[in-house]
């Protein structure tokens, strides 16, 4: 919802000293509940949009119906899975989310007596984890939302339950420091995802219960406002790429969004997001990084097979007019309809949001970006390439640079992907579960030289789409960038120097990917060596099915589809290699395989190496002679 004056209250003395508080910098709060992203009244606005859009009336009848089947569901159980809380914390988000604003949309009374039923089960937890705090921020903002916007339907003893629980599960914790507050540093001073979701969850825990204790209040409402500025945004910058990727950006977005929308709704602060330049040019990132139907640069701690809608880019297509940040969503929702799985539209647990957020014919006048590229530094730079956008034909290339040491992060820097059309060619696997590594010991936490994240074959080398020499890690103090990029008619490209991220193996790295007339891509690697010989392993992860046809040659086959890959260069010949489990805490990979070749790089002289990604029927010849590097 765009930013709202104060609704009209009972008691003008009331309103006029909230409106204008007595000195200057105070935060204020609306007296009147619900006060938290949705005013009294504005449940109108929400339904003029139902019966106005059908992608909305869609989306609105989804959450009746998902509440529906919430009102018989069996009480929450406080049950950690390793060390998170997590997926307790987040199931009771949706419930009491979905809930709330089935209530406020319809005033069946049923949905907030299910919320009372659910604030009374959780607030009766003996702690809401806080030693993982995205457990506690994402409860504390569920049982806020509930108190909030049920609050006349919820009897004194319920919502003085929940204040309390507010209180002493989620904000005195938030506020510890030192040994019994060690957990906090965790979100409170760094630029992660943690820092946006966390500082939400305290936030709107602050402005629902603001009464109880307005100066703590006012402390969490202007703590959020200093670290998200501090942390969250800088993250963006300067380009609106997100260091952790498609699927954190999600998360931290969404919820950074949402304290936006709670601050904007309910208090006299604001973060102001909509002035910050990188963070609104993020947006542009994520249409950029998204193929046809669910496709997406899965890269870093990814998983490409819970991508669904993007929810804040409905945010940054109402701030912003642009129709075109949500083609890729759009595009989504035709798809999953085409295929009968319309349900997955419907999964996240802030759902509503689109609601509040979302413009009439949102989906409806969604048209292609009219850029083809983006090219994003920061911290974990990437290059974005398409011949065009839509159809079987559309190339789609992403090339990532960076440092092993961003959140998130896999040892993949100089990785590549590419699709065409809905077809992933060359890929990335995301990640694996968590719990999965760390109940075999493992820390994934740290990111050094010789951590454990490493080891497993996700996160490590061997799975990525890389020239690895010696068989030796990465450097994780190392850092590239996207050197050079254009976009020359018939040529977009992009050139990362990656000499660094070796660490002193070789006198020169660089590698660049090309669109190349608009019809196949050419990976090229250029290298200078350092006085030792060694060995060297080029490599794609693909999903294809792989027939090497010679010693340069290769068809890769799926769906009906064929793509030719072409390598040149002395003394190659191309093979494959299993993306089976080697160990034991390993997920399996089932319907994937290495391809590429190995040699030998001499102590002294440069070497040079070019990979073609051939459409099929696009074979016809002869290719133009490829440029070295220096001439892109």
């Amino acid at each position: 919802m765009k930013k709202r004056l104060l609704p009209i209250l009972p008691g003008l003395l009331l309103c006029f000293l909230t409106a204008f508080p007595a000195r200057a910098g105070r935060i204020t709060v609306t007296p009147a509940h619900p006060r938290i992203f949705l005013h009294p009244g504005e449940e109108a606005d929400i339904l003029e949009k139902v019966r106005e859009d059908a992608f909305l009336a869609d989306v609105h009848h989804a959450i009746l119906e998902r509440s529906d089947a919430f009102l018989s569901m069996p009480p929450l159980e406080r049950r950690q899975i390793g060390k998170r809380l997590l997926s307790i914390s987040r199931s009771a988000f949706k419930q009491i989310f979905f809930l709330s604003y089935s209530y406020r949309m319809t005033g069946d009374e049923r949905y907030a007596e299910r919320v009372g039923q659910l604030i009374r089960n959780v607030c009766s937890f003996s702690d809401w984890n806080p030693p993982h705090f995205l457990d506690v921020a994402e409860m504390t903002a569920a049982v806020a939302i509930g108190y909030d916007w049920c609050y006349d339907a919820l009897d004194k003893e319920c919502r003085a339950l929940a204040e309390q629980a507010i209180l002493e599960k989620g904000l005195r914790p938030s506020m510890r420091r030192g040994k019994a507050g060690a957990f906090n540093r965790n979100w409170r001073d760094r630029r992660s995802n943690w820092n946006a979701v966390c500082n939400m969850g305290m936030a709107l825990g602050a402005i629902a219960t603001f009464e109880r204790n307005p100066a703590l209040s006012r402390s969490i409402i202007r703590r959020a406002v200093t670290s998200t500025q501090t942390y969250s945004l800088p993250s963006y910058a300067p380009d609106g790429n997100y260091p952790e990727g498609l699927m954190y950006w999600n998360y931290g977005t969404g919820f950074l969004v949402m304290l936006s929308e709670a601050l904007e709704s309910a208090t006299s602060a604001t973060c102001n997001l909509a002035g910050n330049a990188a963070f609104m040019r993020s947006a542009q990132y994520i249409c950029h990084m998204t193929s046809q139907r669910f496709g997406c640069y899965a890269y870093s701690d990814c998983n490409a097979q819970e991508n669904s809608l993007c929810l804040p880019m409905f945010w940054f297509a109402s701030r912003t007019g642009d129709a075109s940040l949500l083609y890729g969503e759009a595009g989504k929702v035709e798809y999953l309809k085409s295929v009968g799985k319309e349900s997955k539209v419907y999964t996240s647990r802030y759902l509503p949001c689109i609601m509040l957020w979302a413009e009439k014919g949102c989906l409806r006048d969604a048209v292609p970006p009219a850029q083809t590229s983006f090219i994003g530094q920061g911290e974990t730079p990437v290059a974005l390439l398409r011949n065009h956008w839509g159809g079987e034909n559309e190339i789609f290339v992403g090339l990532k640079a960076g440092s092993c040491r961003s959140g998130h992060a896999h040892m993949d820097i100089g990785s590549f992907v590419m699709y065409r059309g809905p077809y992933q060619w060359a890929t990335d696997l995301g990640n694996q579960d968590y719990h999965s590594l760390e109940k075999f010991g493992l820390n994934l936490s740290d990111r050094s030289q010789d951590s454990d994240r490493w080891i497993p074959f996700r996160t490590g080398m061997y799975s990525h789409n890389l020239m690895i020499f010696n068989n030796e890690r990465q450097r994780v103090d190392a850092m590239a960038q996207i050197s050079r990029h254009g976009d020359k008619e018939d040529f977009s490209f992009a050139v990362s120097d990656l000499t660094d991220i070796q660490g002193g193996l070789v006198g020169s790295y660089q590698r660049g990917v090309a669109i190349i007339d608009g019809n196949y891509v050419l990976v090229r690697d250029e290298i200078t060596a350092a006085g030792t010989g060694m060995p060297l392993r080029w490599a794609m992860l693909t999903p294809a099915e792989v027939e090497i046809t010679g010693e340069r040659t290769a068809v890769l086959r799926q769906e009906g589809q064929e793509m030719y890959l072409e390598a040149e260069g002395d003394d190659i010949r191309l093979e494959t290699w299993s993306t089976a489990p080697e160990n034991d805490f390993d997920a399996p990979n089932p319907g994937t395989v290495m391809v590429g070749f190995q040699t030998w790089l001499a102590a002294e002289g440069k070497r040079s190496f070019s990979v073609r990604l051939i459409p099929s029927g696009r074979l016809e010849g002869p290719f133009p002679a490829e440029k070295p590097l220096a001439d892109w």
